[in-house]
């Protein structure tokens, strides 16, 4: 049975190795759906402060901020997500922020196995499921997710403190999360990599471990990706001008400028087939931007490319 489009669903985790532009998609993702009219929240998590680089505002730790018509922008903090988890659950807030300032707080916090990541996990499914006048808050929530190995331990942490738990309000939370984590209509992972051999055999192994792990891979997107103008006779007229020119001439540097962008846009086309092949999953393109900054122009361009490709709106089943 198809599952719907990474567009339809609700929670979004963007998740991928450093250096691939994984905030990149994520943010352009988050405007995407913005402009299309759903009501958006741009998670941040794992110190992540992407919203100040593409959008010129820092994202808050406390309260989600608008920085676009429709966009909202939160940076999920792990030790504030556990200081509101412990006020919930001891209903004593000076007490806890008391434990929160001392030195132990943080060290047992680190310590503990899966504490930070099931708080954070915990928190981002609080905003997700709110609710406000019997309708939700938001339409969709992307959430720009740490790095593979610790995002996908992220998204598997409510299943291994629900099995752990005997009963009791931890249990019962974390089977919440955990269905709606896994529900395949509401939440999709998106695995974002470079047109780089090393980049692609990494996101063709996240997408084999998530699915191993019963975690529904909406698509991967290749960001970055170069084109070129030139169609194969371009390229074969090219090369024999090439030959033909003088070494040291203009004509010949031309040429060869020219046949190294052909070069480069194949090389990027292999690696993006070879995903395609490999991983078994949509496959969006993301075009190379060299300006990314707030009022270029080229944030709003990746999101534009991004929303028009198929593997990201069309109806694929994972």
């Amino acid at each position: 049975m198809a599952e719907p489009p990474l567009t339809d669903r609700r929670l979004a985790f963007v998740i991928g190795k450093g250096g691939v532009g994984k905030t990149t998609v994520a943010a352009a993702l988050a405007l995407g759906l913005a402009d299309a009219g759903h009501r958006t929240l741009l998670l941040e998590v794992g110190g992540e402060q992407s919203s100040r680089a593409r959008f010129g505002i820092a994202p808050p730790r406390d309260a989600p901020a608008e920085v676009r018509p429709g966009l909202f922008s939160l940076s999920v903090d792990a030790d504030r997500a556990t200081q509101e988890y412990l006020t919930t659950q001891l209903r004593v807030r000076p007490l806890v922020e008391m434990v929160a300032r001392s030195r132990a707080f943080h060290q047992v916090t680190q310590a503990a196995p899966g504490l930070s990541a099931l708080v954070t996990l915990g928190k981002i499914w609080g905003l997700a499921t709110e609710v406000s006048g019997g309708t939700p808050v938001w339409d969709r929530l992307v959430v720009d997710a740490p790095a593979t190995g610790h995002g996908i331990a992220m998204l598997e942490v409510a299943g291994s403190v629900r099995d752990l738990a005997g009963s009791g309000p931890v249990r019962d939370q974390a089977d919440a999360i955990e269905r709606v984590i896994r529900h395949p209509a509401a939440t999709g992972v998106v695995v974002v990599a470079r047109p780089e051999d090393l980049a692609v055999t990494e996101a063709i192994e996240a997408v084999a471990a998530l699915r191993a792990r019963d975690l529904r891979v909406a698509c991967a997107i290749v960001n970055g990706v170069r084109r070129s103008p030139f169609g194969d006779a371009d390229v074969q007229a090219l090369r024999v001008a090439a030959g033909a020119a003088d070494p040291a001439s203009a004509d010949r540097a031309a040429c060869e400028a020219a046949l190294a962008m052909a070069n480069g846009a194949a090389h990027d086309a292999r690696e993006v087939a070879g995903l395609t092949r490999e991983a078994g999953v949509p496959v969006a393109v993301l075009p190379a931007v060299s300006d990314l900054s707030p009022g270029s122009g080229g944030l709003e361009a990746l999101s534009a490319a991004l929303m028009a490709d198929p593997a990201v709106g069309g109806n694929h089943a994972t």
